[in-house]
């Protein structure tokens, strides 16, 4: 991978390349981002990087026999080690044989989560984690000379899953490095690490990526129109594999479910309350979250147009209709307690609370709201 397929970050990019280039490159380095960010990108563009062998000032050349087999996640100076279980694909929690799984995950999803690895991997309910055999495993094969290149790289995905046996272990490999070895620790929640594995580690911060980064990514990789990448950016925050399941959905899916929601509960149709339950409990925990974060903004947009008419709002017409129509029955007090149930909902799902008695709760709530307002 290169550096020029992650937008952005570039004097971080700049920092990594000249400590490269002056041969001041630390054995340790840990690269601490948010989940489903760019960070194990960048740490897998640096080691293509380092053993590259027609570098540029400013990135790999991506053409090299090092950088051919980087990109195909198979030199035989790279080494791997992440979260691992028992799978139906792998009856086998050893290291190696979920290698071959881990390239797939790589060469498909290098921004994934635990989530996205273990679904791949169909570890179902079995918590992937870096077990004591697999940290022994990857000390055996670094005790070995470099084959090819002039480092050998170890680069550890999420290491706070390590087990204290397995994390002990891998201490003392810090503490007495092979020879030309470089260790890059990719995590997104470097604060579960062993307080002494962090001060043997040079920390690289990479920021949650911002919208303008995700939206020229997305853009990149889907055809999608500019106002799908944004609405996709903006509601991910900063999650890339979310924004990809947004933009999976059909351009209506969510404009549909939310004016149908609306139209449920200012009828107070509970049997439609329940259909839409279930709907929204298909959806999974963070689309689930996300269209509560899409409804919230909705809502805001259709009070809006109440009052300005929609000059402000970059929303397309048939949208504009709809939430035009919504906005005439809504006035502030109604509005107050659809945000306030909406965000009570958000934080219930974020709990893992039971998806179709919040969702429900919610609507029976807002119901309650519009009933009081035609009353009065």
């Amino acid at each position: 991978m290169k550096f020029s397929a992650i937008p952005g970050y570039e004097a971080l990019k700049g920092r990594l390349i000249q400590a490269a280039n002056a041969g001041q490159v630390a054995h340790a380095q840990l690269f601490a981002g948010s989940e489903g960010g760019f960070g194990l990108m960048l740490a897998l563009a640096y080691a293509q990087y380092l053993n590259c062998e027609n570098r540029s000032e400013s990135d790999s050349c991506g053409s090299c026999t090092s950088c051919n087999k980087s990109q195909k996640f198979i030199h035989p100076d790279f080494h791997y080690l992440f979260p691992l279980a028992k799978s139906k694909k792998i009856d086998s929690d050893e290291l190696n044989a979920s290698i071959p799984m881990f390239r797939e995950f790589l060469g498909e999803t290098p921004f994934g989560t635990l989530n996205d690895w273990a679904e791949l991997a169909t570890y179902e309910n079995r918590a992937p984690l870096i077990n004591i055999r697999a940290v022994r495993e990857t000390m055996q094969g670094l005790q070995l000379k470099a084959f090819e290149a002039k480092y050998k790289i170890q680069i550890i995905w999420l290491p706070e899953t390590m087990r204290s046996e397995g994390a002990n272990s891998f201490l003392k490999l810090l503490e007495e490095p092979p020879d030309f070895t470089i260790f890059l620790l990719v995590s997104d929640q470097p604060e579960r690490l062993l307080p002494t594995i962090i001060s043997r580690v040079q920390r690289i911060t990479v920021p949650v990526p911002s919208e303008a980064q995700m939206v020229q990514f997305l853009s990149e990789k889907t055809g999608e129109s500019e106002n799908r990448l944004q609405m996709a950016a903006s509601l991910a925050e900063g999650s890339l594999p979310l924004a990809f399941s947004l933009l999976n959905e059909k351009e209506d899916d969510y404009h549909k479910f939310y004016m149908d929601w609306q139209r449920a509960c200012y009828k107070e149709d509970s049997a439609g309350m329940i259909v839409l339950s279930e709907h929204f409990h298909d959806l999974g925990r963070e689309l689930q979250k996300t269209f509560l974060k899409y409804s919230l903004e909705k809502t805001r947009k259709a009070f809006v147009l109440s009052g300005m008419g929609g000059e402000i709002l970059n929303i397309q017409d048939q949208e504009k209709i709809d939430l035009g129509n919504l906005g005439r029955i809504l006035n502030q007090e109604i509005v107050a307690t659809m945000m306030e149930e909406m965000n009570k909902a958000w934080v219930h799902i974020d709990r893992n609370s039971a998806a179709r008695m919040v969702f429900f709760d919610t609507s029976t709530a807002i119901a309650s709201g519009f009933k009081k307002q035609k009353t009065a």
